[in-house]
């Protein structure tokens, strides 16, 4: 806190320093005679020009806070170069000879452009939607030919005209277009249950096209349940009894469900000589002086083990969503676990809902094909392709969908929320660094995720009519300034406009109806 407090000092002082020169400048060129503001010609001819570079030096200050991030800074450096360059235009016109007015307005400009973007940047922190260069490329392009049409008419009126121009059309605001809009939209995602919004939230939901689902985010509960212990050879007690005591040291779900089950069977659970697990195929272990496998039809396939009177009983029960194990002791297939979850009530109606607001949900989970699609169908969803073995849900997004990475909704590690991540700054070597997720909701809250969805496609569709009456401001404001029928000086009165423009959209939209809405998802 009281660091922040510091820079927010700095800040001011910088800032405040700048609109005092920029007063400083603006009445110098205001001003011909040195008689009666002789204060203001304390460095003679030259006084409007250094006036204006203290100003300009002074507002890059207070923009060097905002130069540490990405998030604004091709506006902020696109608007120091030319400011820089309005600054030498009016160095060489005084060189020159020429010490009028109109010599003093490209100077003026650079000062206006500096301190408006340190207090733009300020009042509305960028969002990164749009970074203003193409807009400020044709602000340039509308002054040089406002320059060009009056050095047909009068020479001597180019530098004010084009000057005038450049500054009253310059896009300030055009990447922090959505902040007022934000702080609205983020208490209605709040209100709909999602929290935690990164900056960027709503403008990555909003361009995302499909969102991959990890299948523990539609369960009801981390917990599964056996439902099927058929032996081939033996008791269903003794089948129970070799899987129990080979997932004895785990703490996976599986091996939690195969526990409790041998508890009500009073089935005795030993410990293993030997425990390896093999992510998302099943475990290896040493019981008895035997190997127990237990794992899916790919784990025993790597060990050479013959499943074939397996799979054939597996697929009755993956074709009705369920979790199919294979156990072999010793390389022979002794048996088949059927294991399944209790699905949320209310995950087709999510699902449902997503297709509504425009994206594909995709279904992810290590289990069969069949068991897969039975799961998808249950709940509306798409089908990924095979995963790889240990793969995650954001992994197998990556790599699914490298073009146009997805969303991915999965469950928390501690299992007490739900989290929305942006797969496309997945680390491509694989490491396990992992993004913070761009929203989280309760477990209850998953009807939260659609929501979101509806509110960044309204927050954006907002953005684009407000973005469309700044730029016809700006157009307006630029052909104003170079037919000199606005003074250059007006550019604070269309700043505030500007303000209040996307202050009126951001409180009068109808982010609050939609709140009420969407809380009924």
């Amino acid at each position: 806190m009281p660091k922040t407090s510091f820079f927010s000092i700095l800040w001011l002082l910088f800032f405040g320093l700048a609109v005092l020169f920029l007063g400083f400048a603006t009445a110098a060129t205001a001003t011909g005679t040195f008689e009666t503001f002789r204060v203001l010609h304390v460095f003679g001819m030259h006084s409007a020009l250094i006036f204006s570079m203290f100003s300009a030096i002074f507002s890059l200050l207070a923009l060097s806070f905002s130069l540490n991030t990405q998030i604004g800074r091709p506006l902020t450096l696109y608007s120091v170069v030319v400011s820089a360059l309005l600054l030498l235009v009016t160095t060489i016109l005084q060189l020159s000879g020429k010490h009028t007015d109109a010599a003093n307005m490209p100077a003026l400009a650079a000062a206006f452009i500096m301190t408006l973007r340190a207090f733009g940047v300020f009042a509305l922190p960028p969002r990164g939607d749009r970074s203003g260069l193409k807009e400020a490329s044709w602000s340039l392009v509308l002054s040089g030919l406002a320059g060009g049409t009056w050095w047909l008419i009068d020479p001597g009126h180019v530098p004010a005209a084009a000057a005038a121009c450049l500054l009253l059309s310059w896009p300030h605001l055009i990447d922090g277009i959505n902040a007022f809009a934000d702080k609205v939209f983020h208490r209605a995602a709040h209100a709909a249950g999602a929290r935690d919004l990164t900056p960027g939230a709503f403008s990555k939901v909003a361009q995302a096209r499909d969102i991959v689902i990890d299948k523990a985010a539609v369960m009801s509960g981390p917990d599964l349940i056996v439902t099927n212990v058929m032996a081939f050879n033996n008791e269903p007690k003794t089948l129970l009894a070799v899987a129990a005591s080979a997932e004895a040291q785990s703490s996976h779900p599986v091996a939690i469900a195969l526990r409790q089950l041998a508890s009500q069977w009073h089935v005795a659970v030993k410990q293993p000589d030997r425990f390896e697990p093999t992510p998302g195929l099943g475990v290896v272990a040493l019981l008895g002086g035997q190997t127990v496998v237990i794992g899916t039809t790919d784990l025993l396939k790597q060990l050479k083990i013959d499943s074939f009177t397996a799979d054939a009983i597996a697929r009755s029960l993956e074709a009705d969503g369920k979790t199919v194990l294979r156990v072999a002791v010793g390389g022979r297939v002794v048996g088949v676990l059927g294991l399944e979850g209790t699905l949320r009530q209310d995950a087709g109606v999510a699902g449902m809902s997503l297709r509504g607001e425009g994206l594909v949900p995709w279904l992810f989970t290590g289990d069969s094909q069949k068991t897969r699609e039975a799961l998808a169908g249950m709940l509306g969803l798409e089908t990924l392709q095979d995963p790889n073995p240990g793969e995650t849900a954001q992994e197998a997004a990556s790599r699914t969908f490298q073009e146009t990475p997805p969303l991915v909704l999965s469950l928390s590690q501690d299992r007490s929320s739900l989290e929305l991540r942006d797969c496309a700054h997945v680390p491509a070597d694989g490491s396990s660094e992992e993004q913070a997720p761009i929203a989280v909701s309760d477990t209850d809250d998953i009807g939260a995720f659609p929501a979101l969805k509806a509110l960044a496609m309204r927050r954006n569709l907002l953005a684009v009519h407000a973005r469309r009456i700044l730029m016809g401001l700006w157009l307006l404001g630029g052909l104003g300034g170079a037919l000199a029928l606005v003074p250059l000086t007006s550019a604070p009165i269309l700043f505030a406009v500007c303000l209040a423009i996307l202050w009126g959209f951001a409180r009068f939209s109808t982010a609050d109806t939609l709140r009420k809405s969407l809380k009924t998802l």
